[in-house]
């Protein structure tokens, strides 16, 4: 008499049993187990149902909504579809994980709505990579990121703009954390700024495409550490079509901001390079070519342009 209740003992940790690959699908529905076979409707839904360390993926082009990440996953649009996250008030995407975790996000769209937003946010974990992803209309910034590291590669970040801030990508932090910004062979266009870089923040620049904006990499330290100056190094990118090509700034104090630039194009901007603040410079290799601006902002040296 009692095998029936023993049999439901038995099944119940299986029913309940987390995936370590989950799926979405603009046929699925939230209530689901979110597996391929059975998927779930939203991003939110299917990380709920999925282990730290798995993997969520978009199985068909449609729109799947914000979410919060607080776990270690890899989150992905299936090839050739279009997996959006539409977000007309708050952040398309937020990582909020452990200090140990790392999160991998791959060929999503995001779509802001102007707000004082970010696509994508970066509060807590130890890395996040953003692979092949295009972010588009956050009035904050594209991606933000204020602690461990984050990389950016093959990805357009578009038309972060007035009128609030608008930044293409952003990193710095107003803690004791440091953030370390790795952006590569990435399109950002049309935003007030295309890459900034704050206080406890370094940022390293390959084989990119900035363009269309009031500033194009702009580091700026005004939080009083000059013991880790705020720093990127640009190399093998094209800078153009900016009112301010490169920009360091130190506010006052110990702040230090410093610009490294390696075979750049620094092109068709109003003004090439600018500097402001005593412990503001800007390096170049000796290698790089200013061409068509209507000031380059020189003289240029092969160690220090101060």
């Amino acid at each position: 008499m009692f095998k029936p209740v023993a049999l439901v003992f038995l099944i119940a940790p299986a029913a309940f049993a987390l995936n370590n690959r989950s799926a979405v699908s603009v046929n699925g529905n939230d209530v689901n187990p979110c597996t391929p076979a059975s998927p779930c409707r939203s991003f939110g839904a299917a990380i709920a149902q999925t282990n730290p360390g798995g993997e969520i993926i978009a199985l068909d082009s449609a729109g799947y909504g914000p979410f919060t990440v607080t776990s270690s996953f890899t989150i992905s649009g299936a090839p050739g579809v279009h997996a959006a996250i539409t977000a007309t008030s708050g952040n398309g995407i937020t990582i909020n994980a452990a200090a140990t975790d790392r999160v991998s996000l791959r060929n999503l769209v995001l779509i802001g709505g102007g707000a004082l937003t970010d696509g994508i946010l970066h509060v807590q974990g130890a890395e996040v990579r953003v692979v092949n992803c295009l972010i588009r209309g956050f009035g904050h910034a594209g991606i933000e990121s204020r602690t461990g590291r984050m990389t950016v590669d093959r990805s357009a970040i578009f038309d972060q703009a007035a009128p609030a801030i608008g930044i293409g990508i952003l990193a710095g932090s107003n803690a004791t954390d440091l953030v370390e910004l790795s952006i590569s062979n990435s399109l950002i266009e049309g935003n007030d700024t295309g890459v900034l870089v704050n206080d406890r923040a370094t940022a390293m620049v390959t084989a990119c495409t900035i363009s269309g904006g009031e500033s194009g990499v702009q580091v700026w330290s005004q939080d009083g550490v000059g013991a880790v100056p705020a720093r990127a190094t640009v190399e093998s990118s094209t800078i153009s079509y900016n009112s301010f090509g490169v920009v360091a700034i130190a506010s006052g104090g110990d702040n230090t901001a410093r610009i490294y630039l390696s075979q750049d194009e620094v092109s068709c901007n109003s003004l090439g390079a600018s500097k402001n603040g005593g412990l503001a410079a800007i390096y170049s290799f000796n290698n790089n070519r200013f061409t068509e601006n209507a000031s380059d902002g020189g003289p240029f040296a092969p160690i220090a342009f101060q």
